[in-house]
């Protein structure tokens, strides 16, 4: 009697047991669901507070783009329907060759296009532009510079007060510019004695004897550059004769140029001075100096 109380108690316990774990299970299906259902909820709200466009491809299917959530502060900057335009109104259309008018037009408060004027000098300024694009900028004859070629060595010579230029050059010649004899000779390329100084060195023009006082004349026209002093020369002068030839006068006194100044030849540049430190030997002379490029050449190849 016992044992089937027993068995029929445990029977009844299982299905307690059965029901309650059946009965747990469904609440926990019931929850996962409600949680998914929460979830997918939020997500349709989401979507509703974003932009969700399409784009058509070019086969023509039409795909639904991402939905962007937007901020709640930007919804007053969504067009509304009286400022929504139509986007065949608004798209650009492409420049053709020649359109002019369809380049970045005017518009005023109205969106309408300014015109241009249509009178005389519009058409004259168009038709200058055409040919300006078409041939290059063009420039006024009076606005024009024109740089002529240098050609020769005439372009760069100094001119005389007479409107000639100066253009001495290889085969030209100079006079004397006072009589006596030379008693220091040029010599670049080797060393001569100089009995002053006791000492060998090269020179680069020669000395012509003279006397204290003797007036010293140019040898040849030109201009004069350089009037200044130094130890050596004393008071000397250096002229432009052109054609990038120059010549200096040295050991003078009473110099009677300036620079600048036109001189012609055998005009008297200054006087015999008494001689320097470096020629107190030699006595008194008159320097005398050719150059060509800056670079002392043979004074004796040029006088006659």
């Amino acid at each position: 009697m016992k044992k089937n109380q027993f068995s029929k108690w445990l029977q009844n316990k299982t299905v307690l047991a059965a029901l309650l774990i059946v009965l747990m299970a469904g609440t926990a299906v019931a929850g996962v669901m409600a949680m998914r259902s929460g979830s997918n909820q939020e997500k349709t709200e989401k979507g509703q507070s974003g932009y969700a466009f399409q784009t058509q491809d070019e086969t023509g299917d039409d795909r639904q783009e991402l939905a962007l959530p937007t901020d709640p502060s930007m919804d007053s900057m969504k067009p509304g329907p009286e400022s929504a335009q139509n986007p065949a109104e608004t798209k650009e259309q492409p420049v053709q060759s020649g359109d002019v008018d369809a380049v970045l037009p005017d518009k005023d408060t109205n969106g309408k296009k300014d015109k241009p004027k249509n009178d005389g000098k519009n058409n004259e300024k168009n038709s200058e532009s055409e040919e300006s694009t078409q041939e290059g900028t063009l420039i006024d004859a009076e606005d024009a510079v024109v740089y002529e070629p240098e050609t020769g060595e005439e372009a760069d010579q100094p001119v005389g007060a007479d409107g000639a230029a100066l253009l001495f050059q290889e085969g030209s010649h100079i006079a004397w510019p006072l009589e006596g004899n030379v008693i220091l000779d040029y010599s670049m390329d080797s060393t001569i004695y100089f009995p002053t100084l006791k000492q060998f060195k090269c020179n680069p023009g020669i000395l012509i004897q003279s006397e204290v006082g003797k007036p010293v004349e140019a040898a040849v026209r030109g201009i004069v550059k350089t009037v200044d002093y130094n130890e050596e020369l004393g008071n000397y002068v250096i002229m432009d004769l052109g054609g990038e030839y120059s010549i200096v006068y040295g050991q003078l006194q009473d110099v009677a140029v300036a620079p600048d100044q036109m001189v012609e030849a055998g005009e008297v540049l200054g006087y015999v001075a008494e001689p320097t430190k470096y020629y107190v030997v030699e006595g008194p002379n008159m320097y005398l100096e050719m150059r060509y490029k800056e670079d002392p050449v043979d004074p004796l190849d040029y006088i006659r």
